[in-house]
């Protein structure tokens, strides 16, 4: 790991050491905590657990992935709210005749965009 002196030199700012330093620590733990599952997997029942080189790949390998596959709570809810909205339209479109079904579904239509939009922004739009 870097030493403080290497990321100020580096232009990282106190919080940046901050944050850098405690990401460090956080992966190194889930590293350790995967690899170690993994290599406790793959043992004897009569043998010790060994963590081989192939533990560690597959466990950042693993995190690695789940950082680009994972989705933060606020996209999972803005999909439920999109299921929700998409649903309440169908009821708004089944009833264009009467002035409600019109706004149900005009409501129900834009929330469910807007919610579409928020949750393939990451998430970040909250």
């Amino acid at each position: 790991m870097k030493s403080d002196q290497d990321l100020k030199a580096a232009g990282f700012t106190d919080s940046g050491v901050s944050r850098y330093k405690k990401t460090a620590e956080d992966y190194c733990e889930e590293l350790y905590v995967k690899a170690v599952a993994l290599g406790d997997r793959d043992k004897a029942s009569d043998a010790p657990r060994e963590v081989t080189h192939e533990h560690v790949r597959d466990a950042a390998s693993d995190i690695q992935r789940r950082g680009r596959e994972g989705k933060s709570p606020t996209q999972i809810w803005c999909q439920v709210g999109e299921y929700v909205c998409a649903g309440t339209a169908g009821v708004g479109a089944g009833k264009l005749d009467t002035t409600w079904g019109i706004a149900l579904f005009g409501l129900s239509l834009t929330l469910g965009v807007v919610l579409f939009i928020i949750r393939n922004q990451g998430g970040k739009g909250l």
